[in-house]
């Protein structure tokens, strides 16, 4: 018997291993196997099963890693679909998906060995008198993942024959086991028929009378409700008093604290009955069946899920339930743990423990678990009956992973529902223009909810040009009078404030404080990026570039400047301007620690944060009914990043933010502070009217070509060398447009990346545009294959949110 086994390499290819006979009643799709590879045992993941094989003297497996499968056939075509569409290794992308610290892997170890051959140290080079010099601090021996780490360097293997040869030092392979293992504890039972003449110890008898209250008891149990009972427990064993036996411990995630108001008996009005009531028609037919709920802030989207959670649960189906962002998972699973039975709840997203995660993975593959709640790599769990998939604020760009296998968790969560025969509900107060376009396009059921729930209304929203805005030396304010005097009133009534500020955007688009013009690029209309060094502006999607002019060529004004504020700073204004206030912060700085988002949200919830400032995680789902006001401090900054959506993305966050407000029985307030009040996805956002913003943007995208009237493709390149990724780029360039010159497809760039070096790593990237993905995915791998072995690091990203 043979097995197909994929092994986390840049290679799409699946390795065939002989199984041994005493391993092949224990073989399946879907279990780890350690497999030599090379001249090391790496861990692979069985994809196939094969009777015979073409090729002879095939290496034998070595281990069968697992008791039980991690996925099944079913989950691995899924795999395979995502593998392909996103052009990522399958190995590779396994490795992704499954959960992480759980692969065993043989390392080479590196002793020192004396002090070598003396004659030929003079041939030594430089990197091996450093790899001599670390060796000389480790008389244990060093691994030579840690060893290269130390170098800095990858390719050391000559280097190390060498000194081998020499007698500087010795190599030995060793098996590093997982970092992630099954946990077991050690249990006692007490024996059924104990002699009635026993002669016991104190001790002894305290044991018997335990064991006796409480059946099995773990031995860790025993210990801490007595000291020193090694001795006596091995006696009692000996003498057949108890047993000693095994228990697969799961651990579980810390569930957090309840957040959010507690046993209401909430009835749905007439649009969410309606709503619901197609929905489970949809899940009944047994059928995929996509809807778009789209409903207002704070229009009660979330009952509707789960009251349709509820219905799958009827039907002994299971559920999928994502979120963008791990801040939003807290008051969710409050919402899950008051409706359901927490035994049949788990969670996956990138916060929790990798030994939790592992056995929340496991929980689901047995089915255990029927409600999954994460964020985006949840959609990978390897759900049995799967009925429901629900992608909540669908249109975040959060869903996209951006590095590795850059896949879309709500595109991944269409074909999976696809696949599963399932239904699917895509749920936004403001939907993807994609998702919307698809309503005609691909049968996707539209649902509205265009009330708020008890009829609330929704915020009144302010528009401040900041232009008009200014300190005694002439600099704009951070903080509009208006927006101040807001905040003072809040803090008088008792109430909350979410001041928001987007720091997706950069301070590094230029703009005329006289009349509020962006510098936009002429063929790509997006904001171009200021280069203060060299005096230019750069348009980073087609390379065009001028020099940053001094007047506005609108208006003739010379005030031509930045425009941008951080986090930090503005809390520090705030504390300032309001010594009395309760702030606190929320971004990916200040939510580093572990449980920081818990404590903020049920502190927000608790009453004891009175101004929350805060980027996107504070925008989207949060549902706080004191909150009143909301202050956005720069619409701006979204507005102008050099991206064809930030019309999109501004209106959609602004909305989001503002449907934070007035959410309780007190009527909420919005302030946006802007340089551009009339932009049109500023007003149509006040005046809360998503279809007249998708009417304006979409004629936009047809004329220019951009999705959803086209795919794309991009190419990532990079290299620590600027003048090795500017002769990557240059020649993928030439490759490129000689292979797409007889098919209708745009190739855009190379050029190079808004954010132009990352962590020592010089940025480039091109696009490939076309309306077919197909070729797209295929003239993609033919550039790849005829540039060959590049000195550049080549990424593909399908379908690309993030252009910086």
């Amino acid at each position: 018997m043979f097995a197909a086994v994929a092994v986390n390499i840049p290679s799409a290819k699946t390795f065939t291993y002989s199984v041994p006979g005493e391993m092949e009643e224990a073989l399946a799709i879907g279990k780890r196997v350690l497999v030599p590879f090379g001249k090391r045992k790496v861990t692979g993941y069985i994809t196939e099963i094969k009777e015979l094989s073409e090729r002879k003297n095939l290496k034998d497996i070595i281990e069968i890693l697992d008791k039980k499968p991690l996925f099944t056939k079913d989950d691995l075509t899924f795999y395979r679909w995502v593998s392909d569409y996103y052009m990522y290794p399958l190995g590779k992308s396994l490795r992704e998906i499954l959960p992480g610290g759980i692969d065993v892997k043989s390392d080479i170890w590196i002793f020192p060995e004396g002090d070598g051959n003396e004659g030929g140290e003079k041939k030594i080079s430089r990197t091996q008198r450093k790899i001599i010099g670390i060796l000389e601090n480790c008389h244990s021996g060093i691994s030579s993942t840690k060893l290269k780490e130390q170098l800095g360097r990858g390719n050391i293997g000559e280097d190390l024959k060498t000194l081998e040869k020499s007698g500087f030092l010795r190599m030995e392979e060793k098996l590093r086991k997982a970092e992630v293992r099954v946990k077991r504890e050690c249990m006692i039972t007490l024996a059924s028929d104990l002699p009635a003449d026993l002669r016991l110890t104190e001790k002894q008898k305290r044991i018997i009378e335990i064991l006796k209250g409480n059946g099995r008891v773990p031995l860790a149990a025993l210990r801490d409700e007595l000291k020193d009972i090694r001795s006596a427990i091995k006696r009692m064993e000996k003498r057949g008093l108890l047993s000693l036996s095994e228990k697969e411990v799961l651990r579980t995630p810390d569930k957090p604290c309840d957040i959010g108001i507690a046993g209401i008996d909430i009835r749905l009005n007439n649009q969410q009955e309606a709503a619901l009531e197609e929905i489970i028609k949809g899940i009944l037919s047994k059928r995929y069946r996509p809807y778009l709920l789209h409903g207002v802030t704070g229009s009660g989207k979330t009952e509707v899920y789960l009251r349709a959670i509820e219905k799958v649960l009827d039907l002994k189906g299971s559920a999928i339930f994502l979120v963008p962002e791990i801040a939003l998972t807290p008051q969710l699973i409050s919402r899950i743990k008051e409706k359901f039975d927490d035994d049949i709840v788990a969670i996956l997203h990138s916060g929790i423990g990798k030994s939790s995660k592992y056995d929340e993975w496991r929980r689901i593959e047995r089915e255990d678990a029927k409600i999954i709640i994460g964020a985006r790599s949840a959609i990978f769990a390897p759900v049995k009956n799967l009925r429901l998939i629900i992608v909540d604020e669908e249109h975040d760009a959060s869903y996209k992973q951006d590095e590795r296998l850059t896949y879309n968790a709500r595109d991944c969560a269409m074909v999976k529902a696809r696949l599963s025969s399932a239904t699917v509900i895509l749920g936004s107060a403001t939907p993807g223009l994609q998702t919307y376009f698809n309503i005609q396009e691909k049968d996707i059921t539209h649902l509205t909810l265009t009330k708020r729930v008890v009829d609330r209304p929704l915020p009144e929203i302010d528009i401040i040009d900041m232009k008009n805005e200014r300190e005694e030396r002439g600099n704009l304010s951070v903080l509009s009078t208006r927006l101040k005097g807001a905040i003072h009133d809040t803090l008088l009534a008792k109430k909350q404030t979410l001041l928001f500020l987007n720091r997706r955007g950069f301070n590094t688009f230029l703009v005329c404080t006289d009349c509020g013009h962006i510098f936009k690029c002429l063929n790509c209309s997006v904001s171009m990026t200021h280069h203060a060094s060299d005096g230019t502006m750069k348009c980073h999607y087609c390379d065009y570039s001028i020099k940053a002019p001094p007047l506005c060529p609108e208006c003739g004004g010379s005030k031509i400047g930045s425009h941008g504020v951080g986090t930090e700073k503005l809390q520090e204004e705030i504390e300032t301007l309001f010594p009395q206030a309760r702030v606190e912060r929320m971004d990916s700085d200040s939510m580093s620690k572990r449980g920081a988002y818990e404590r903020i949200l049920r502190e927000l919830d608790r009453g004891m944060i009175d101004i929350l400032v805060g980027t996107q995680m504070i925008a989207k789902g949060h549902d706080f009914p004191n909150v009143t006001l909301v202050g956005i401090v720069s619409a701006d900054t979204s507005l102008n990043i050099p991206d064809f959506r930030a019309s999109e993305r501004t209106f959609q966050i602004i909305t989001q933010v503002s449907g934070r407000g007035g959410r309780g029985d007190f009527p909420g307030r919005v302030i946006i502070q802007t340089l551009n009040p009339e932009q049109y996805a500023i007003t149509y956002a006040r005046d809360h009217n998503y279809l007249g913003f998708y009417n304006e943007e979409i004629v936009t995208r047809r004329e220019l070509s951009y999705p959803p009237f086209s795919r794309m493709v991009k190419f990532r390149i990079s290299s620590t060398q600027e003048s090795k990724v500017q002769k990557c780029a240059a020649l993928l360039g030439e490759i490129a447009r000689k292979i797409t010159q007889k098919y209708t497809i745009t190739v855009m760039g190379p050029a190079e990346a808004p954010i132009a070096r990352i962590k020592g790593r010089y940025r480039w990237h091109m696009l490939l545009r076309g309306k077919d993905v197909k070729i797209l995915h295929a003239l993609s791998g033919k550039i790849l294959q005829q540039l060959g072995k590049s000195e550049a690091d080549i990424r593909l990203d399908v379908d690309p949110l993030n252009f910086m």
